[in-house]
């Protein structure tokens, strides 16, 4: 006799397996059944149904994200109970936490605050001394780094800028995956709405040297594989980005700590598969702009609208945000990128199509 599953578990499961297949089901049935799946983050039955209710938040979330909307209070107020799912028992419970985590990070400076107030850094911290959790910890990091002064502030306060920073220098010691997403953070710190005060001691603590050697070793690489390489296309730029930026700011640095950072940023610009890449630090009319309005804001970009799509750009928002950092590479890289959002909004048509059946059963 078949055992009959409770329709809560039903719907749970669908969701979870539409996302699962990257399909999408319309908004107003996200709205409308938003309510169920957080009632079960709330009081799960079990283990597998609060697994399956994670990744069903997960992919909602996803939609408000993508129409730009901010995420509802309702889903906010369950920003604790997440984090504390991080420690849960059940693997598969602390993957698809980490995944909500990351998608709410990946939003507004509110959103990514709430993730910090609920004690998110002590608990980042213990994961980044365990080999098997730090890569995912580093890029949970890398998206609040990618917040404003006050946040990149709490993360250095709190200890966790220091391993990074560690995990970045020492690369040597690190795997490839866990080095890049270190990387990341350090660089979305560097590049990001930081002040100029953080900018030095983040710089003094040795973690530019570091992005340039490693860049240095994988020129060549990059040069022949591109995004079949270690980094691929986004990662590299996103660091040749930080390095630039960091080259028209480390001037004001008096005495900068090693003389030679600078003539080494420089030379990793020479080598190949980097000389292409259009310098902000190179084109005089960027570089006056901002020493006009660095008066006014901190900001290494003072231009409103770049900043905040540089922002998602920064959290690896989407793909279409990855085109803010690294059009510049080269040619080929930015017809690949707008190959690679064609082909995405086309796997999404494809995706409503096959799911439309489905939706109309959620509906019922």
């Amino acid at each position: 006799m078949v055992e009959k599953v409770p329709a809560s578990h039903l719907l749970l499961t669908t969701i979870a397996a539409l996302a699962a297949l990257q399909t999408e089901i319309s908004w107003d049935l996200t709205c409308r059944r938003l309510p169920d799946v957080l009632k079960f983050i709330q009081f799960p039955n079990d283990k597998d149904e609060l697994d399956d209710a994670c990744r069903s938040l997960d992919y909602l979330l996803k939609r408000y994200n993508r129409q730009q909307l901010a995420i509802p209070e309702t889903v906010i107020s369950k920003v604790p109970s997440l984090v504390r799912y991080l420690n849960h028992s059940y693997r598969h419970v602390q993957r698809s936490a980490r995944s909500v985590l990351n998608t709410i990070a990946a939003g507004s400076d509110e959103e990514s605050q709430a993730i910090l107030d609920a004690g998110i850094l002590p608990i980042l911290k213990r994961f980044l001394m365990d080999q098997y959790r730090r890569v995912h910890a580093c890029t949970l990091v890398s998206k609040l780094t990618a917040g404003n002064a006050n946040q990149i502030q709490q993360i250095i306060d709190s200890g966790v800028m220091t391993i990074v920073i560690n995990i970045v220098c020492n690369f040597v010691h690190t795997d490839v995956a866990t080095w890049k997403e270190a990387a990341w953070a350090v660089a979305n710190a560097l590049d990001g709405r930081r002040t100029q005060e953080q900018f030095k001691q983040l710089v003094r603590d040795g973690p530019l040297e570091a992005i340039a050697i490693v860049l240095a070793q994988y020129s060549s690489d990059f040069a022949a594989r591109g995004d079949k390489g270690v980094f691929k296309q986004e990662s590299t730029s996103r660091f040749l980005r930080c390095l630039d930026q960091a080259s028209i700011h480390l001037p004001s640095i008096q005495p900068l700590h090693n003389p030679s950072l600078i003539a080494t940023i420089e030379e990793v610009f020479s080598l190949e598969g980097y000389r292409t890449y259009q310098r902000d630090s190179k084109n005089r009319f960027k570089r006056c702009v901002q020493l006009t309005y660095n008066k006014l804001t901190s900001s290494p970009d003072p231009d409103k609208d770049f900043e905040q799509k540089l922002t998602l750009a920064m959290k690896r928002f989407t793909l279409e945000e990855y085109c803010l950092l690294y059009y510049k590479a080269n040619y080929q890289g930015s017809r690949r990128c707008i190959n690679q959002t064609n082909e995405y909004r086309q796997d999404q048509r494809v995706g409503r199509e096959k799911a439309n059946s489905v939706a109309v059963s959620l509906s019922n």
